[in-house]
């Protein structure tokens, strides 16, 4: 199993077909040709998750280095801790 490249492993079946996801994986290809590469997107990952947990553009979180893995949950786990909650999708910006 280490010796697997990821890809080589297939994605769920009812993935593949998804058509969100089939247009996003045609979107995140077209930016990736363009030139912005995948440490870039993390980042932007990162400040739109703080977007989302409702975090001041002059915050000091926005300002710190982008973690190695943005789906690390004691991320979420600080954001709420620093009094900061997900804004409801019908919030208007």
């Amino acid at each position: 199993m280490k010796n697997k490249f990821a890809t080589q492993f297939q994605a769920v079946a009812d993935d593949v077909n998804n058509p969100k996801l089939v247009e996003l994986q045609n979107r995140l290809d077209e930016i990736q040709r363009n030139g912005m590469t995948a440490l870039a997107m993390r980042a932007v990952l990162f400040q739109k998750m703080l977007d989302i947990y409702q975090v001041p553009e002059n915050h000091f979180l926005r300002d710190s280095e982008t973690p190695s893995r943005i789906d690390d949950p004691s991320i979420i786990n600080k954001l709420k801790q620093l009094g900061f909650t997900k804004k409801h999708q019908y919030q208007i910006h």
